[in-house]
């Protein structure tokens, strides 16, 4: 059971009673200060601290000290001027949020922060078969039509696989595929195998599209839908339709590609949703680049929170950062700097501000 070391905040408190912070099993430990803070990280051993701006940068610096290890995110409540974001940047903060949030944008941070799957990004395992034996496979790409796989024995065109997906708490399915082609690679195969017709197999074509293109999580007041894979011009968000009724969040972190067919096919979606209002989460490095390129590809809705990319000069790490758009718009678009996790150096914006935050200049104005 994680321990979180939490800063007697109301609006933090009240989001981590929310019904998804239940799977992570947190333990919480409430700090009423700086000082309380300080005395109880040494005590309680946390293994993240969710700190109020309030009680200190010196005081996350501090703690950063004593344990690196520890994960820490700052909260502020306000705007933040540019000594304000360098403060944040020399606390040594793994991540920084601006009150008010909602649970989801709270949850998805801390997730990460644990090291925990994110809500939607349920895993899954495969299990691959050539006549009844196993073959020794991981998956590099998995699609509605096909997949594309890594294996160790040697397979030719045209042999017939037998796969097995088990998604984590739910039934098995088996598809069969033939391999489509087949390259030698370092010792291994990289093999194409496209899935036989799934007509009489409809739970295997529901399976497939939850875990490669869109998954719909109906909640109380709002409905998650978690978007995944490439938009390209095979990409038909026809389906998806119906579902989008009252206020909708979407979940964009695994949207890897988009061309401009698919571009131009998720804009006509978006006009087509009745949607009493919707906006974006998490979303990916691919989609902000179109939508700081293309509007229409939030339409009427807004991004709440995007993955950016961070690099470190010094050792040449590189990672995606889970941003809060509200965090950015305190700082008037500067990009906050964190310490790299591989040698403790700077780890910085990796992109020009101007180009990769365009898509929030309408609420910067």
């Amino acid at each position: 059971m994680p321990k979180v070391l939490v800063s007697n905040n109301p609006e933090l408190l009240r989001h981590f009673t929310a019904p998804p912070f239940k799977r992570l099993g947190l333990e919480l430990v409430v700090a009423r200060s700086g000082d309380d803070a300080a005395a109880m990280f040494d005590r309680e051993e946390p293994a993240l601290v969710v700190l109020d701006v309030e009680h200190g940068f010196e005081t996350a610096k501090a703690l950063k000290i004593k344990n690196p290890t520890t994960r820490l995110i700052l909260v502020a409540g306000k705007l933040l001027t540019g000594d304000e974001m360098r403060l944040v940047s020399s606390s040594g903060c793994d991540e920084l949020l601006i009150s008010p949030m909602t649970a989801d944008e709270l949850y998805d941070v801390i997730s990460i922060q644990l090291g925990e799957p994110r809500h939607g990004a349920e895993s899954f395992a495969v299990a691959v078969e050539l006549e009844g034996n196993k073959l020794d496979a991981t998956v590099s790409n998995l699609s509605v039509d096909g997949v594309r796989l890594m294996i160790t024995q040697p397979v030719t065109e045209g042999q017939v696989l037998q796969l097995t997906i088990s998604p984590e708490g739910e039934p098995a399915v088996t598809i069969k595929g033939s391999v489509v082609w087949a390259q030698p690679r370092e010792g291994k195969t990289v093999a194409g195998v496209a899935f036989d017709k799934l007509g009489d197999q409809p739970r295997a074509a529901l399976l497939l599209a939850k875990l490669t293109q869109w998954q719909v999580i109906k909640n109380s007041d709002h409905s998650r839908v978690v978007l995944r894979g490439d938009f390209t011009e095979a990409t038909r968000f026809d389906e998806l339709l119906p579902a989008m009724v009252g206020r909708v969040v979407f979940d964009t972190a695994q949207v890897t590609y988009m061309n401009s067919l698919g571009v131009r096919a998720w804009c006509e979606f978006l006009r087509q949703a009745r949607i009493q209002g919707y906006e974006f989460h998490a979303c990916s490095v691919p989609f902000i680049l179109q939508a700081s390129m293309v509007r229409d590809v939030i339409g009427r809705g807004t991004v709440t929170s995007f993955f950016a990319p961070f690099h470190c000069i010094g050792c040449d790490h590189q990672e995606e950062r889970l941003l809060q758009s509200a965090a950015i718009l305190a700082s008037n678009l500067e990009p906050p700097a964190f310490k790299c996790p591989s040698c403790g150096g700077a780890l910085e914006f990796d992109d020009l501000p101007e180009r990769y935050f365009a898509f929030l200049e309408d609420e910067a104005d």
